[in-house]
């Protein structure tokens, strides 16, 4: 009988030990987060279909748009929102009533059409265009939903006004932003504990065991927020840093509190007095940590195990039909729930840690491996004393609005490079920020380590004369590598992805990932790294190039040289915010295993 009872016993716990590690493959991702979807897309909105719960579910299905490109998801998307002629409810001043806004600035990007921005600009505007002084008490205050006073709302209406920021360039978002997420942790966020209080009404509140009264799934939606805040705001943001600090110290807290199978109860201090798992705050927190983990901000070895069990324990509680169980019904606090209920917004939140951690599987970025060393060259590029020096070569054109060079042909009558007057080494990292003011046709290109065949420089008076026709940059007396990153040729509007080449020759190295989106109005922000023979390309900390030099191709690989910027004759695209840094080593941690 032991025997058999042991016998009994393995072939129970074996399923589920198979089922954890194969839930880390990204096909097994893949496929849960498609099985989910597909299931919450047939169920019936519990709740207003433009209020938050359903606005979470639309950003987690926008994140598995991105991710798959599936146009069923795009026009389940669609389709709810040219319902609702892309509107909103009417109590705009409701942090809730922004999330449903999230989603419309997302879909406008992929698709630009000024219907889709109307309502969700007029918000936003209304918005930022109070002047009374927040009052964020919950506790006898009338007007405590027009203000962030309780800490569901730093996810429902904060990203909205990053994102908007992306679409314009106008930091007025991001100062609004800033200043009110301030004001609502002044009063809510709790230290030395690091966690938030759900709103004023938990200040002194005790759990049944005699503790403070964390709420879980409360700190999830502030721990998300700050990820989806950061992943639109440039990395030079003043105000940047302070949501990476509390962004770090949550996690450490929040981590202390994770249960052996990998989630989190809904009183984060007291797990004892409600027991049950919770998927909702464990999803929120799995999205948060991976993409901690992928940005840098979290170390890896410390924090990988935490995602990877995070991940094994959501996938456990989706059943057959794709429904993820032991969510807690809307509320204000922790609360006792069962493994039958389940919400759009639990699904929601699946949907985007299964994305983030997809993306922290595709490889290593940046910062785990590279780090900025000395400053090299900084330009603003704001007005025209900025770029004396710099040498436009074709008949490109330069103005100045708004702290933005903006860079064009005239008549569009011929293309152009412009050219930084500076020698960069052999090993750099450079960034910049772009945004296409013209989307019916261009070609952006990046020339770097740019010198003469014979190592002169590129302005060498010996050097024939360049007047912006391609082949004198690529077929003639200079080398460099440049990378195509946005491509919308009339003769080829078929081709939407970066290459990289290697001059002179022209030589077609590498084909990347899709660059700059045809039809996107946002600000991109663009890093460009060079370590020796090994070049990086990223596009908003999506990585689109990653290429060695093995001197197989147009003899050894290049070194110092200038940077360019060079765009076609239909092209009117705007830059600022030019950085070059040094390069130095970082260790190197791998994420897949």
């Amino acid at each position: 009988m032991i025997r058999l009872t042991i016998v009994l016993l393995f072939l129970i716990i074996t399923p589920c030990t198979v089922s954890a590690q194969g839930a880390w493959q990204k096909r097994d991702i893949l496929h849960l987060m498609n099985k989910s979807a597909q299931w919450q897309m047939q169920q019936p909105s519990k709740y207003p279909v433009l209020d938050w719960h359903e606005g979470t579910w639309y950003a987690g299905l926008t994140a598995l748009y991105e991710t798959t490109r599936d146009s069923r998801y795009y026009r389940y998307l669609c389709n709810m929102a040219s319902t609702h002629d892309w509107q909103g409810m009417p109590d705009i001043y409701d942090a809730d009533r922004l999330m449903v806004v999230q989603t419309y600035l997302d879909l406008f990007q992929l698709e630009p059409d000024s219907q889709r921005m109307l309502y969700s600009k007029w918000v936003l505007d209304a918005h930022v265009g109070r002047r009374p002084k927040a009052d964020v008490r919950f506790i006898d205050n009338p007007y405590r939903r027009e203000w962030w006073s309780w800490c569901d709302a730093l996810f429902m209406a904060p990203p909205a006004f990053a994102k908007y920021y992306r679409l314009t360039g106008d930091e007025k978002y991001l100062d609004y932003l800033t200043e009110h997420w301030r004001k609502t942790s002044e009063y809510l966020y709790a230290q030395p504990e690091n966690l938030f209080y759900r709103d004023d009404r938990f200040l002194d509140a005790r759990s049944p065991n005699g503790a403070k009264v964390f709420w879980s799934r409360g700190n999830g939606w502030v721990l998300a927020a700050i990820a989806r805040i950061c992943s639109e705001l440039p990395t030079d943001f003043k105000g940047r840093p302070r949501f990476e600090k509390q962004f770090v110290e949550m996690a450490a807290s929040i981590r202390a509190c994770q249960g052996a199978d990998g989630l989190w109860r809904a009183s984060l201090l007291d797990y004892d007095a409600f027991p049950e798992p919770e998927c909702s705050s464990t999803a929120l927190f799995c999205y948060a940590f991976a993409w901690g983990v992928r940005t840098g901000l979290l170390d890896a070895d410390t924090y990988l195990p935490v995602v990877k069990k995070a991940w094994a324990g959501l996938s456990s509680h989706v059943n057959a039909e794709g429904r993820l169980g032991f969510v807690q019904p809307p509320g204000i606090e922790p609360k006792a729930f069962s493994e039958e209920n389940w919400e759009s917004y639990g699904t929601g939140a699946f949907l985007l840690a299964g994305c983030e951690i997809l993306r922290l599987l595709d490889g290593p970025e940046l910062r785990e491996t590279y780090g900025k060393g000395v400053l090299l060259y900084e330009n603003k590029l704001a007005d025209t004393t900025d770029v004396r020096g710099w040498v436009m070569e074709g008949p490109g054109k330069l103005s100045f609005k708004n702290d933005w060079m903006e860079m064009y042909a005239e008549q569009q009558q011929w293309h152009h490079v412009l050219w930084c007057p500076k020698t960069f080494p052999d090993s750099f990292i450079a960034e910049w920020e772009v945004q296409n003011l013209y989307r019916e046709a261009g070609l952006l290109i990046a020339f770097f380590a740019a010198a003469g065949r014979a190592g002169e420089d590129l302005f060498d008076s010996s050097l024939p004369p360049r007047e912006g026709t391609f082949k004198y940059y690529t077929k003639d007396q200079i080398n460099s590598y440049h990378i195509s990153y946005y491509a919308n040729n009339p003769k080829n509007p078929a081709r939407e992805f970066a290459h990289l080449r290697k001059n002179s020759g022209f030589a077609l190295v590498q084909t990347g990932a899709e660059g700059i989106p045809k039809q996107s109005p946002a600000v991109h922000r663009i890093k460009l790294v060079k370590d020796q023979s090994r070049i990086y390309f990223f596009i908003d900390d999506r990585k689109i190039i990653d290429w060695t030099d093995a001197g197989t191709t147009g003899g050894p690989a290049l070194g110092g040289g200038k940077i360019g910027f060079r765009q076609m004759q239909w092209s009117h695209f705007r830059y600022r915010n030019f950085r070059v840094w040094s390069l130095v080593h970082q260790n190197r941690t791998q994420h897949g295993t």
